[in-house]
């Protein structure tokens, strides 16, 4: 071995040797294709189960079913061959080299009931009910996943342990709950497929429609979910395919019903999830929106060191089983085309048929197209794959023949029988890149097929698990104790290495080796591809051979090579090509390396590809186990690989790679609080103090050599960090960690999350933020009525606490939100809790003005003068309060007495009152005595001042037209004089005698010429200015006449 690993999980794993030359290559037609063992001698996971190096893993309660039925069997069959007969196991894997999912279920139990019978037949000690009993006993399994070289990432076990909902929290969706209960007893052999999604999400895909979304940590992003809605008419749903795509999964059940399932999250473009198509609904961890599923469902698996992207998955019902019943067919497999190859931008479904078609499902339109490929296809299709760039579709037919045809069904590429070699389909089909097809039997092996009807068959005979993974320009192969990969030689490193090859890479390599060893001819060999002028050609083909390679020894010699040849691509050579662009005289003027500073585009790649192979030789040693090829790191970008590696729970080779690369700062912050957040999550024997300030040494170091980073420098990195602390029950670390946090919007979160509601509203109102404040109020109130579980005890809590924990700015803001919002209810209990007991009584007074009728309104106003009396400065505020509600009750007393709706109408005013009543004795005259008898009671009950009571009086009966009422009470002395009875007559337009006998009364002779002047008797008007001897007045007067 050219690298061994002596570690605990690897102590016998290694990466292979340089085997991947010009003898192993394996030809598929003129395609030359290599198998490169990655990891050899894996041991899958790490358990004390005997079963650890193995694919399979077997839970206990079935290891000793097993055990105990090979003991029954004696030495008939090994415990490796039970098991291969008892139990099949599930595989799934990411994309991109990413980690593997691995889970072992035991089969129907006639195959354990047959074993048992035979064994029964043949005199031993067993049973033919041992069978369904050991079936029975398999109630839980679990679902591993682990890196390329079989480290364990995490374990899951299922059926998963789903919190119950909290006491006094209600549904949205009864069906929720049901599948909550359901999922609680599923068994393993419940389970029909898994799989991974691109953004590393793994799906489990119950029989009954039933999905379940974890991470790499283990932890359930979305609470389970039905895919299928069930309806009484349908019966229990069943699934018979679930099709993991790179967005998500589509199901197909029995009855010919079928739905796609998308996984988001908050990074996607919220018009993607606006576009959906109306029937879609929305499937979330958290509350809010059209989400249907019930909260507070996940298990403590959960409270770990950081908190994932929120994700929600779109479902959305195809009426595929409307379209077979009106067509009369049916369908035999499903398969997804990403958005990416879509013109849509938007997954197409597509469906075998049993009369040898395909339907295609348009998920926005729900427009199903029948392409008519019956011509094309011989038998229907029993499994479809999509090539990596969407362009062309695999199909296995039910008479065992691989169809090649386009995505459009216009151009057919193959048609290859593979009945010559199997009798069955096989278990997979995938692409191997984009150039080839490979097809898995079991005990049959590999056989990959070019799109010429070439075939080579890979032999895996020392096996009984083997599952392969297309990638994009490659597939990885998994066995029971190796990791492959298939992929077609890159042809640099084809032609380079090619026998007998005269490619100027190849002499450059051959040039380099001969340098190497001290041969004189190194030197003329390199002049020779020089004077070609094709040495740049030859160093750029070595070095993309090198990043091509997965052995060091190979890379190393290659880039000798490339840097070899970069020593003469630098300097003038005598004899050189005249004209080329290595020839760097000018005239007679030689070339000065130092005028042209800058290195050259081949020097500027050749460090690239140096950079590339560093990075990608860390992520496949075996402690990693990230198998990524370079078409794959370019293609995922920078800063998909920091995401992936921490999702793998690498966040110290992310900072690495962060700070070797130089990537943005927002990159480098995001890896850095990854990895302080995995370190206070697992320094249990460190302090608080030393958690943190280990933690704070980690997000201040500089990496590339600089000044460290100031602690106040990164947004939100020590809120981040201090969560995954509190998550991992370092409160004391969370805390000093979030005093040195200064950005509002992350610190504010942070403090609510971990349950500080009051500091964070403190820190809101310091950063002057309502929007930060109003959400921490919320959240409060929410964390009040969750932990109570009663509706009413939770807002007494919440309302205590508003009072007397949060600052004033929260109860100023909480009780504007009350009163906009018109909720009097809790805007007076708010405010009694917080003895505002004026405000409290304003606004229940306030909704007693408002309310029309008089049972619910004096209700209210004796409600409002109960709190009032609560108050010792709100005596006036309580008097004012009983008498609205005595004149209240007085006004409807009036309209029984006179039987009239018309006198004293609802009013909050004993003037509107008194008028009122007045202007009723210009309908009914009969009853002027003892209406105005009532007058003088009300103004004496209410304390109405005489003289304002005289002017009501005029008022009223001058708008009411009762002069002659008018006139009677002139004629008593008048406490407000009687220029208010002239102007009322004046206005009134009464004869002139009445008016000039109402001015005459008047004492003020001022008075008395302003009337005149006001009722336009100019002549009296002039007598009463002669009488004032004003010159002035006079004049204007008979300026007037």
């Amino acid at each position: 071995p050219a690298h061994t690993h002596p570690s605990s999980y690897h102590e016998d794993i290694y990466i292979d040797p340089s085997k991947a030359n010009e003898n192993s290559h394996h030809f598929l037609g003129d395609l030359p294709f290599r198998r490169v063992s990655l990891y050899e001698n894996v041991h899958w996971g790490s358990s004390s189960n005997n079963d650890a190096s193995s694919l399979s893993y077997i839970p206990p309660s079935l290891m000793s079913k097993l055990s105990s039925m090979r003991s029954t069997l004696g030495d008939n069959m090994t415990l490796e061959e039970i098991r291969a007969t008892t139990t099949t196991t599930k595989f799934a894997a990411c994309s991109f080299g990413g980690p593997i999912a691995t889970v072992t279920l035991p089969l129907p139990s006639l195959v354990l009931g047959s074993s048992s019978n035979s064994n029964s037949n043949s005199g031993s000690h067993g049973s033919s009910g041992g069978s369904s009993t050991a079936n029975s006993s398999v109630t839980s399994t679990e679902i591993r996943i682990m890196s390329n070289s079989g480290a364990s990432l995490c374990s899951i076990p299922f059926p998963p342990k789903i919190q119950q909902q909290s006491k006094g929290s209600s549904p949205k969706d009864s069906s929720s709950v049901s599948t909550t209960s359901a999922i609680s007893s599923a068994l393993p052999e419940d389970i029909l497929t898994i799989g991974f999604t691109s953004r590393w999400v793994l799906l489990v895909v119950l029989r009954d429609g039933t999905c379940l979304a974890y991470d790499l940590r283990g932890r359930m992003i979305i609470p389970p979910f039905p895919t299928i809605q069930q309806s009484q008419r349908q019966g229990p749903v069943e699934l018979i395919e679930a099709n993991v795509f790179d967005g998500g999964v589509a199901v197909l059940s029995t009855t010919m019903h079928s739905a796609l399932i998308e996984i988001l999250d908050e990074h996607d473009d919220p018009s993607y999830f606006e576009g959906r198509h109306v029937a879609s609904r929305r499937v979330c961890g958290r509350s809010g929106g059209d989400a249907d599923v019930v909260d507070a469902m996940f298990n403590d698996a959960q409270s770990d060191s950081s908190c994932p992207a929120p994700h929600f998955a779109i479902v959305t019902p195809l009426p595929t089983a409307s379209y077979a019943s009106y067509q009369a067919c049916r369908y035999c497999s499903i398969a997804v085309l990403s958005r990416i190859h879509t013109a849509s931008r938007r997954p197409e479904v597509f469906l075998s048929t049993a009369d040898n078609s395909v339907v295609i499902v348009d998920t926005i339109s729900m427009e199903i197209v029948d392409v008519d490929c019956r011509a094309r296809i011989s038998a229907p299709i029993v499994s479809m794959s999509f090539a990596p760039n969407g362009r062309f579709l695999s199909c296995f037919l039910k008479d065992l023949t691989l169809t090649v045809i386009s995505t459009s069904f216009e151009t057919k590429v193959l048609d290859f029988d593979t009945s010559g070699v199997a009798s069955s389909p096989p278990k997979e089909l995938q692409w191997c890149g984009e150039d080839s097809i490979v097809l898995h039997w079991k005990n049959l092996g590999v056989l990959m097929v070019g799109p010429f009807g070439d075939w080579l068959r890979f032999s895996y005979d020392d096996t009984s698990n083997l599952f392969i993974v297309p990638e994009m320009d490659c597939c990885r192969v998994f066995s029971d104790n190796a990791m492959e990969i298939l992929q077609r030689v890159p042809p640099a490193t084809a032609d380079l290495f090619r026998i007998g090859s005269i490619e100027p890479s190849s002499l450059l390599l051959d040039a380099s080796d001969a340098f190497d060893s001290g041969s004189s001819a190194a030197d003329e060999a390199a002049r020779a591809i020089t004077r070609t002028g094709l040495l740049t050609d030859a160093i750029e083909a070595c070095t993309d051979a090198a990043v091509s390679e997965y052995d060091v020894d190979s890379q190393k010699r290659l880039l000798r090579a490339a840097s070899y040849g970069m020593h003469f691509s630098f300097r003038n050579l005598d004899g050189g090509a005249e004209g080329s662009e290595y020839d760097i005289t000018a005239g007679e003027e030689k070339y000065d390396a130092s005028s042209d500073p800058s290195p050259k585009p081949v020097a500027i790649k050749f460090v690239a590809m140096a950079k590339k192979l560093r990075i990608l030789n860390a992520l496949r040693d075996p402690k990693v186990g990230f198998a990524l090829t370079s078409i794959q790191y370019d293609a995922l970008s920078s800063s998909g690989l920091i995401a992936r590696l921490v999702a793998m729970q690498r966040p110290a080779l992310a900072t690495s790679i962060c700070g070797y690369l130089s990537l943005d700062k927002s990159i480098l912050a995001f890896a850095k609080a990854s990895r302080a957040s995995a370190l206070v999550a697992s320094s249990k024997s460190l302090s608080d103090a030393e958690a943190a300030e280990a933690a704070i040494k980690i997000l201040n170091e500089d990496l590339a050599g600089g000044s460290a980073e100031s602690p106040s420098s990164g947004k939100g990195r020590y809120a981040t960090v201090a969560l995954a602390a509190f998550r991992a029950g370092r409160v004391g670390v969370a805390t000093r960690l979030l005093r040195l946090e200064k950005s509002v919007t992350d610190k504010v979160p942070a403090l609510i999350a971990i349950g500080n509601f009051s500091e964070a509203a403190g820190e809101a109102v310091k950063a002057r933020d309502n929007d930060m404040l109003f959400l921490s109020i919320m959240e409060y109130e929410k964390a009040c009525m969750s932990s109570t579980g009663d509706t009413a005890k939770g807002n007494q809590k919440f309302l205590q606490g508003i009072v007397t924990s949060f600052p004033k700015e929260a109860f100023d803001l909480i009780r504007t939100f009350y009163q906009k919002g018109n909720d009097v209810k809790r805007l007076r209990d708010f405010l009694l809790r917080g003895q505002k007991f004026l405000d409290a009584g304003f606004s229940v007074a306030k909704v007693g003005l408002s309310v029309a009728n008089n049972q619910e309104s004096t209700s209210a106003m004796q409600d409002a003068s109960q709190i009032f009396a609560l108050g010792k400065d709100n005596a006036f505020h309580k008097t004012c309060t009983d008498d609205y509600m005595a004149l209240l009750q007085d006004q409807d007393r009036l309209r029984s007495a006179f039987n009239s709706p018309d006198i004293a109408p609802k009013s909050s005013s004993v003037t509107d009152t008194l008028i009122s009543m007045i202007h009723f004795v210009a309908q009914d005259q009969s009853q002027a005595n003892k209406v105005f008898r009532q007058v003088d009671v009300l103004a004496k009950k209410y304390r109405v001042p005489e003289k304002r009571l005289w002017h009501i009086k005029v008022k009223a009966l001058s708008e009411s037209q009762q002069w002659r009422f008018l006139h009677n009470l002139a004629e008593r002395k008048s406490p407000i004089g009687y220029k208010a009875f002239a102007i009322a007559a004046i206005n009134g337009k009464q004869p002139f005698g009445e008016i000039v006998r109402y001015i005459e009364k008047v004492s003020n002779a001022e008075d008395r010429y302003d009337l005149f002047c006001l009722a336009e008797f100019w002549k009296r008007a002039l007598q009463e200015a002669m009488r004032l001897e004003d010159p002035r007045r006079a004049e204007y007067v008979k300026s007037k006449m």
